[in-house]
């Protein structure tokens, strides 16, 4: 049996309760909140469930094969080295960290510790789907020949409402930022991910706060990150705007292009673009029922690759370098200049 143990309750923590829990050989065997009534909530249905109200109890038991970090993101970094220190692999909710230097750290104690420390970026699971893996395979393949440019729409009409919200993801303190350390992670993660680059030279990026101005963070981004094999970038979030919503992905290749829609159904989200005899194409895909994607879901990614005794394709190393590109976005629009990044 695969013993899990998830630190936070609370919405995220519940959506990976009921994904690990419907894994086949994994078991819920401890639950942390500070809340006794939401821990108790969670106890009848995950019964042979150890509850804890201080992870850091939840971390001696030895039994968990691993922890799952679900809290909000100034605490990541302070839970996942007590469960890494613990002994523990772990997964941690985006971003890992609120700033490089601890996520750093993060790196550093996982490798020390020889431990797994992955990321959940679960969007091309959750909202792209297995598109997005066909989408993976044409460029591993070089259908679209050389990669030069990916283009990231995440634009939501409305997240908050424009006034009087109060969540600990509008605290500065608590958060580190607003949109863009919230889906920043996961659509700059995609684009990386695909055109399989994790080396970002520089960035210039902006944000900005329109729509919910009482919370002091930022509702909109939209920067140009410059990859190391001379793939561009663009990537724009926001929480809430005035346009409609954009789910959506374009790769552009010297030999074809493809856009996928999160937003349309499941298998039928890709559009490819090329040219036959001078003349441009434009080609809907349907997907059948191969299996595009290794695993159906991020929480079966982690069991599996754990199980086979390698690094989830979410690792931590990853995750850092979106996290370095993340930080060197709020510099830039602040210095309203591009920041360098290199490597290090």
């Amino acid at each position: 049996m695969f013993n899990v143990g998830i630190i936070g309750l609370g919405y995220v923590g519940e959506i990976h309760l009921r994904k690990f829990s419907g894994l086949p050989h994994v078991k819920i065997a401890a639950l942390a909140d500070t809340d006794p009534q939401r821990l108790s909530h969670f106890s009848s249905k995950y019964s042979d469930a150890k509850l804890f109200i201080d992870y850091s109890t939840l971390c001696a038991e030895e039994s968990l094969q691993l922890v799952v970090i679900c809290l909000p993101n100034h605490l990541h970094a302070e839970a996942c080295l007590a469960a890494l220190n613990a002994g523990h692999h772990v997964l941690c909710e985006k971003p890992m960290a609120i700033s490089v230097s601890s996520a750093e750290k993060m790196v550093a104690t996982a490798i020390a510790k020889n431990r797994f420390l992955s990321v959940a970026m679960n969007f091309r699971w959750d909202f792209f789907g297995p598109d997005v893996f066909y989408v993976k395979k044409l460029i591993q393949d070089n259908e679209l020949g050389k990669i030069y440019y990916v283009r990231i729409q995440c634009l939501r009409r409305v997240t908050f409402p424009v006034s009087g919200a109060q969540r600990w993801n509008l605290s500065k303190e608590k958060s580190s930022g607003g949109a863009l350390i919230d889906l920043g992670p996961h659509m700059l993660d995609l684009g990386m991910w695909l055109v399989d680059n994790y080396e970002p030279l520089s960035v210039t990026g902006t944000v900005h706060n329109g729509l919910i101005q009482y919370a002091p963070v930022d509702d909109f981004a939209s920067g140009l990150i410059a990859l190391k094999t001379g793939v561009a970038i663009q990537l724009e979030v926001a929480w809430s705007c005035h346009n409609e919503p954009l789910w959506q992905i374009s790769v552009w290749g010297e030999k074809g292009g493809v856009m996928i829609n999160a937003l349309e159904s499941e298998g039928q989200r890709v559009v490819r673009y090329s040219h036959e005899g001078g003349e441009p194409v434009r080609l809907p895909i349907t997907l059948n029922a191969e299996k595009w994607a290794e695993d159906d879901s991020l929480q079966a990614h982690v069991v599996n690759r754990m199980t086979t005794g390698n690094a989830a394709d979410c690792s931590a190393d990853k995750a850092l370098e979106v996290m370095r590109v993340i930080e060197a976005w709020y510099a830039s629009s602040d210095s309203q200049t591009s920041q360098l990044l290199g490597r290090r």
